[in-house]
């Protein structure tokens, strides 16, 4: 039995065979007439008779409306016609040739002229029906390649479907098999301690928090008990979050855009899933699932579950319900009370008064500081990125959207034996109870650390002595200083954490992740400019969980969600649902296998149970490191500090989750940089691993601490995309929208999207790069060239103007994407030298101190009328004598700072992504967009300039000149007659590469 969808695609077949029939027809109409005309005008040969003849036959041709007359000859124009210019200018003629007809000074040039107009206006309708033509030659290319594609509708960018796969995807294939069918080996007593251990229930804010989400998660439960879950409206929601993720084929997503519309269908499909949720501990898969290997951009392969709709709907709901609720309480978690540890030194009561005194300024000491900006932009982007903040929250992901692989890109004469030892000795330990671990049995860097530890509590001491013998000659002077300094700066209450100034994204908002995974970087690069300058140095260390999903152990998952409060109920059911019956399509057969390790790609759920998982890292390196902050989106994970030791701390936090959690890490996607101001390049020793910082096509270089561009990485991918276009067979519509996906998405994602902090140099190199990547495919050439010279050898039209390409396709253009329009549109926006901002910043936080000085010696000193305890208290020795710079600039990032730039707007600035900035439009390009009007359908070039994004108001202003010129308007064929339909379906699948 056919489904929806391809019931649906045969329709909209149908409609476009009728569609190009017709346009046929009317062409070949047209053509004759035009001809005729042509052939009869130049039989004539008195001008005013010829011109008569031609703006009569001009009439009838372009179908313009008139008045009716006696006569056989075409009356007036009726005012409503689309075109207003050929209107107007046809009812002016009119006029003009009664004048004509009379007045003897009429001089032939200006006949000659209206001629030369009225010739004009057929021969751009003969143009715009020969564009139409191409075009439906284009779309019936396009459609009989589709009769190629695979059983699930993908567009195949291959000649044919390969019966033998490749080497590489079998390699692949079996990898995945070798591991997902063999249980992890998991000390589970073990995990289970290190949990204890790890979220110690003595301290009684962290037993309050864990208390609190095991009660919410309880209630979680109470509420997925409930028989009549599922509803119509529920089940919208379900499917649109459906849609967008990656889970299923084309033609499934296709028949669950048909359910949306269907009142009946969605009616029987909740009947169908309230029965299954009440009844869950005996849901099962099935006989099987059925299982495909698909190919990334990247170049690696995935394996994807192909269940069915209903199973697919009733899990993607459950799976949203445990995100929504586990991304709540962890939240509540992070903010409550004290068990989040706070990254900022301790500032004393004395610090905080001598500052107040000296300073006259009660802002001084609240208001934002750069620590507060510093954990709102993590709670708000980047703390368990992966769950959902709301059920109808959508996943956005654009078509190229990948991040670039580059392990065989690792320098391989490095020696990478740090982690396989530091591996063996967390064996070896994991042995022992954690608490019970001897210095005999600890590695060199954790003895290192242990004593160290011990120094610095022993300074702390000191430090406390000398703070408290300070603090006490300070309180027979100042009486109540909780009275004024209850905000301790090593206690930030819930709007520090929550700062929604400048939010460039609330919760709630579409997820975007590769924008999430650049602006990592930016945060990253940001840190660097700024902590090079306050503290000479920074410290980062990334690293990948190796195949996270395939390889994640199912005793880790249900341990970890028994500690957090799942029932044993729903344990039964997670349980069920990760050993699922697994069989590729190619097994015949073959009896289904049983999923015994690792979690199926794309679902919901596996994402709560991941982001669950690495929430214990997420706190284990936050109280290892007194506040250090984890930035990690999903597997993928960074820190960084100024401070060696907190780095070193973290990184050994990392190694004891990995080994308690039974996962391993990439190595060769691991590595840390130490990055220092000045000439000096002190190594990392063996307390951090080896090898390099990567991202995408980027490097970062640890002597300048910027991000490059890793051109012979770049060089690889060219020679891939180049593979992938050379194929003649493949149609030129599947061609543009390849060229789209990974020229324009993939290598501009994999570039970095440009921002302050990356500074104006590294817009440059992109620009530069995406003309190098044009010219080695093209061998010297560029993507407009090859695509008209394509065109003209397959269809035998020369001269295509560049708007056929460039304009979207409801204007009739084939939307070729251009990676340098927006580049250009934002570059002179760019901070030429992220340093710079520093530069001003010192600047300004010298000229604050200088002028706090000023007003000081002069005696310019308040009478503190808003805190009466410190009206009498004054600094016990040299009170008269303003204190110095060092002092004055000790908690920079503990205050809001001083002066006309601070530290949070040089933080703020160096994210700050450039907006683009927009063309001024010209009378001519004005003019044609107003001929759009009325015209809904539109999308990209509209009539409304002022609401046009950037990029294509500049294609519009670049390319409308010669597209006017040529079809008279910014249309290329008119309404009605392109296939929009089944070209705007085909948009929408996923292009699949070739292996």
């Amino acid at each position: 039995m056919a489904s929806s969808g391809s019931v649906l695609s045969a329709t909209l077949q149908t409609i476009t065979d009728a569609k190009l029939e017709e346009l046929a027809k009317q062409r070949a109409v047209y053509e004759e007439r035009y001809a005729s005309i042509i052939s009869g005008a130049a039989a004539i040969k008195d001008p005013l008779k010829q011109l008569f003849y031609l703006v009569d036959k001009a009439k009838q041709c372009l179908g313009v409306k008139t008045e009716t007359n006696n006569n056989g000859r075409s009356g007036r124009v009726i005012s409503g016609f689309a075109n207003n210019r050929i209107e107007t200018d046809l009812k002016n003629l009119d006029r003009f040739l009664e004048q004509a007809r009379y007045d003897p000074s009429i001089s032939p040039k200006v006949l000659e002229d209206w001629k030369k107009c009225i010739l004009q206006y057929l021969s751009v309708q003969s143009t715009k029906y020969q564009y139409a033509a191409l075009y439906a030659k284009l779309v019936t290319e396009w459609l009989s390649s589709e009769k190629t594609s695979l059983p699930d509708g993908d567009v195949d960018m291959g000649e044919s479907f390969e019966e033998v796969p490749g080497v590489k995807k079998m390699e692949a294939r079996a990898e995945w098999e070798k591991v997902v069918f063999e249980p992890a080996v998991v000390d589970v007593p073990g995990l289970k301690q290190y949990l204890q251990d790890l979220f110690n229930t003595e301290k009684k804010s962290i037993a309050t928090s864990i208390q609190r989400m095991r009660e919410t998660i309880t209630n979680l439960e109470l509420t997925l008990s409930r028989p009549d879950q599922f509803s119509p409206s529920t089940l919208r929601w379900v499917i649109q979050g459906l849609q967008a993720s990656d889970l299923l084929n084309n033609e499934k997503r296709e028949v669950l855009k048909d359910f949306l519309s269907n009142e009946v269908i969605l009616t029987e499909i909740s009947d169908v899933l309230n029965m299954r949720i009440s009844d869950l501990s005996r849901w099962t898969w099935g006989d099987h699932v059925p299982l495909e290997q698909r190919r990334k951009m990247n170049g690696h392969y995935s394996i994807h579950m192909h269940e069915d709709l209903l199973q697919a709907i009733f899990l993607h709901y459950i799976g949203v319900k445990w995100s929504v609720c586990f991304k709540s309480t962890l939240l509540d978690f992070m903010r409550a009370g004290d068990s989040w540890k706070c990254n900022r030194k301790e500032v004393s009561k004395l610090d905080r008064a001598r500052r107040e005194y000296y300073l006259n300024s009660r802002g001084v000491l609240v208001g934002p500081n750069l620590e507060d900006r510093r954990k709102a932009t993590y709670s708000r982007r980047y703390f368990m990125h992966q769950l959902l903040d709301t059920e109808i929250q959508r996943i956005e992901i654009q078509e190229g959207e990948e991040e670039a692989e580059f392990e065989q890109f690792v320098q391989d004469d490095q020696p990478r034996k740090r982690m396989k030892q530091q591996h063996m000795a967390m064996q070896q330990s994991a042995q022992m109870p954690m608490q019970q671990m001897t210095v005999q049995h600890m590695l060199p860097q954790q003895m290192a650390q242990q004593q160290m530890a011990q120094q610095q509590m022993a300074q702390q001491q000191m430090a406390q002595q000398q703070m408290a013998q300070q603090q006490m000659s300070m309180a027979a002077q100042y009486p109540h200083p909780q009275a004024s300094y209850a905000l301790s700066a090593h206690h930030p209450g819930v709007h520090e954490w929550f700062d929604n100034s400048d939010n460039e994204d609330s919760l709630g908002d579409a997820k975007k992740p590769m924008q999430a995974k650049q602006g990592i970087l930016h945060v990253l690069s940001t840190e660097v400019v700024i902590n090079t300058r306050l503290h000479g140095e920074l410290t980062c260390f990334r690293s990948v969980f190796e195949s996270w999903n395939p390889l994640l152990p199912h005793d880790t998952i249900l341990t970890v969600l028994e500690f957090f409060g799942v029932s044993n109920k729903w344990k039964a059911f997670f349980e069920t649902f990760l050993r699922a019956p697994l069989k590729f399509d190619d097994e015949g057969s073959a009896a289904p296998r049983l999923r015994c390790r690792g979690t199926p790609g794309s679902h919901t759920l596996s994402d709560v149970f991941g982001e669950v998982i690495l929430f214990c890292l997420d706190f284990a390196v936050n109280q290892s490191t007194d506040g250090g902050l984890l930035y990690r989106l999903y597997d993928d994970f960074w820190f960084w500090s100024h401070d060696y030791e907190k780095c070193a701390t973290g990184w050994l936090s990392v190694l004891n989750f990995t080994e308690a959690m039974g996962v391993q890490l990439n190595e060769k996607k691991t590595g840390s940089v130490r990055i220092v101001q000045g000439d000096q390049k002190p190594e990392v020793d063996e307390r951090l691993p080896e090898g390099e910082i990567r991202w995408g096509f980027l490097n970062l270089d640890p002597t300048t601490g910027r991000f490059e561009i890793d051109q012979k990485m770049v060089d690889s991918h060219v020679e891939e995309l180049r593979s992938q276009l050379q194929n003649k067979s493949k149609s030129v519509i599947d061609w543009v929208q390849a060229w789209n996906s990974y020229a324009a998405t993939f290598f501009s994602s994999n570039f970095g999207k440009p921002a302050n902090c990356f500074g104006r140099e590294h817009v440059d190199k992109m620009l530069a790069t995406h003309r190098h990547i044009q010219e080695r495919i093209f061998d010297g050439g560029n993507v407009v060239s090859f695509l008209k010279k394509t065109i003209h050898e397959r269809f035998g039209v020369a001269d295509v103007p560049d708007g056929f390409l460039f304009f979207p396709v409801e204007l009739g253009g084939l939307d070729l994407k251009s990676p340098f329009v927006g580049l250009l549109q934002i570059r002179e926006a760019v901070r030429e030298n992220p340093f710079d901002l520093m530069t001003e910043y010192e600047e300004s936080e010298r000229e604050a101190y200088a002028a706090a000085k000023h007003a000081f010696d002069k005696g310019e000193i308040q009478d503190h009328s808003w805190n009466t305890s410190l009206k009498k208290w004054r600094p016990a020795e040299n009170a008269d004598k303003f204190f110095s710079y060092e002092e004055f600039s000790r908690f920079r990032e503990e205050f809001c700072g001083i002066g006309r730039v601070t530290l949070v707007k040089v933080y703020k600035e160096l994210l700050k992504k450039p907006v683009q900035e927009s063309i001024d439009v010209s009378v001519q390009v004005r003019h044609a967009l107003d001929q759009l009007r009325g015209r809904s359908s539109l999308r990209g070039i509209t009539n409304h300039w002022d609401s046009m994004e950037a990029y294509w108001k500049w294609i519009a202003q670049m390319y409308g000149p010669e597209t006017v010129d040529k079809f008279g308007s910014l249309s290329i064929v008119d309404p009605g007659l392109l296939p929009i339909g089944m070209v705007s379906m085909f948009r929408q699948k996923r292009i699949k590469w070739n292996d």
